[in-house]
């Protein structure tokens, strides 16, 4: 789906800053060339999307849907969007505010009377991460079972068990579970099933054929299976997590043409009121409206939200003032996803922009890796547990799932799920007694604890 629009969004618009050494090309080839290295590292599988309201979308797709059928993408493959999902469900709370069946403003208790905490915080504050709930992934059910086995409901009688992180409205700590109570909430309002709710009320009307939640129900053709990366530049088929641990926050599969016409409508007046539109894309404070980001990208104004979740990483940026939404969708859950959308964006609306050489990997690590096993503490009630599997070393953020860490050099290591570099320190005796997240100065330390 290439179309007449880069004539207009590239050509009239733009002159582009290119890589050293590049000649002038139409807009897909410097696409193509953005997410070939990525793709060559097994960093990326997937589609990129863009559009400017009222032109036909350019959709262009890279890499394998399946690895084992050596199946290409097409650019109506399915992917599961992950916590791109949450503005489906702040929409649905504000369309049932607009109907009058809840406020913003009341206390969780008033429509789910049984919830431990409910009388204390309220729908605003789980629209914007401050309510304190606890997040699905510090869960014990989620790290007994790796989010595979258990029902919505027992995992929302987890959180109302769970200790809140802060009193309501005190702080900010971005929340599944806060995501997961305003599914619940949905459905008491809503008097049905929280993907009947979204189904009737902006998949149909916006013939998102091929959007669905991830719950019961016939599935949607065409969904890529996930991937999670292993080793240099594998790839091994991810373990799904349960839609009981998803419900709300993550849970949505889609398509880059299905996501392009939510954009262009959600923003374009046909999903919300005005005065709800407003409330959905205002900065609460935290660059965070309700189940969307809020924030600047090349100095302009940019409302959108990325996902990762078993499999699959994607993201979906507005870009208010030129009304042009870019979207990424991967069936490789890898955070390369935040270099593609930036260096996309940049080819994009003309901003200088350079490709990365690639990556460089040790042939072995410079330390035994039972010497780097051990807990890492970041802080109150965020720990990084290291340890070894086959001879491989793996990372895990509480209770989520393992990342593994490849050697890059001297005490240097890489997540190509994460994309980040870790390394590890040592005291006076030479024992490894801390964890660095990041190579750059001033990065986050976590003290080793046992």
């Amino acid at each position: 789906m290439r179309s007449r629009l880069w004539h207009t969004i590239v050509v009239a618009a733009f002159v582009f800053a290119v890589p050293s050494g590049a000649t002038e090309s139409p807009v897909e080839a410097r696409i193509d060339a953005i997410v070939a290295p990525y793709l060559e590292a097994g960093d990326f599988m997937g589609v990129v999307g863009i559009q400017v309201d009222g032109e036909e979308a350019l959709i262009l797709p890279y890499g394998r849907a399946s690895v084992e059928l050596n199946v290409a993408h097409q650019s109506e493959s399915v992917f599961m969007i992950g916590s791109v999902s949450k503005q489906f469900t702040a929409a649905a709370v504000l369309k049932l505010e607009e109907s009058g069946a809840l406020s913003t403003a009341d206390v969780v208790s008033k429509h789910l009377p049984g919830f431990p905490h409910g009388a204390a915080m309220t729908i605003e504050q789980l629209l914007t991460h401050t309510s304190g709930l606890a997040d699905i992934y510090s869960l014990e059910r989620f790290g007994l079972t790796r989010g595979r086995e258990g029902t919505f409901e027992e995992l929302i009688g987890d959180l109302g068990r769970s200790q809140l992180t802060f009193e309501p409205g005190t702080g900010y700590a971005y929340s599944n579970g806060g995501y997961a109570l305003l599914a619940a909430l949905v459905e008491k309002t809503a008097g049905v099933e929280y993907g009947e709710y979204l189904e009737t009320s902006f998949f149909e009307p916006l013939g998102m054929s091929r959007t669905a939640h991830d719950g019961p129900g016939p599935a949607v053709e065409g969904r890529a299976p996930g991937y999670d990366p292993w080793g240099n530049d594998d790839l091994g088929p991810a373990i799904p997590v349960s839609a009981a641990f998803t419900t709300g926050s993550g849970s949505l599969w889609s398509t880059a043409k299905d996501l392009l016409q939510w954009s262009a409508a959600l923003h374009g007046g046909q999903v919300l009121s005005e005065t709800s539109y407003e409330k959905l894309t205002r900065d609460y404070g935290h660059g965070y409206g309700y189940g969307v980001s809020v924030f600047k990208r090349f100095g302009r104004d940019v409302i959108g939200h990325d996902g990762r979740i078993a499999g699959y990483a994607s993201d979906l940026a507005r870009y208010v003032d030129e009304k042009t939404t870019i979207v990424i969708l991967s069936n490789v859950q890898s955070v390369a996803r935040d270099e593609i959308r930036r260096l996309v964006a940049a080819a994009v609306f003309g901003e200088e922009y350079s490709i990365s050489a690639p990556r460089a990997y040790a042939e072995q690590a410079a330390s035994p890796l039972k010497e780097l096993v051990g807990v890492y503490s970041f802080g109150p009630s965020f720990e990084v547990s290291i340890t070894t599997s086959h001879g491989r070393l793996l990372a895990r953020a509480n209770q989520g799932g393992y990342s593994e860490l490849v050697p890059i050099g001297s005490e240097g290591w890489f997540s190509r799920m994460l994309y980040a570099t870790v390394r590890f320190g040592r005291d006076g005796d030479q024992k490894v007694d801390r964890l660095i997240w990041g190579a750059q100065e001033g990065a986050p330390v976590g003290r080793k604890v046992r």
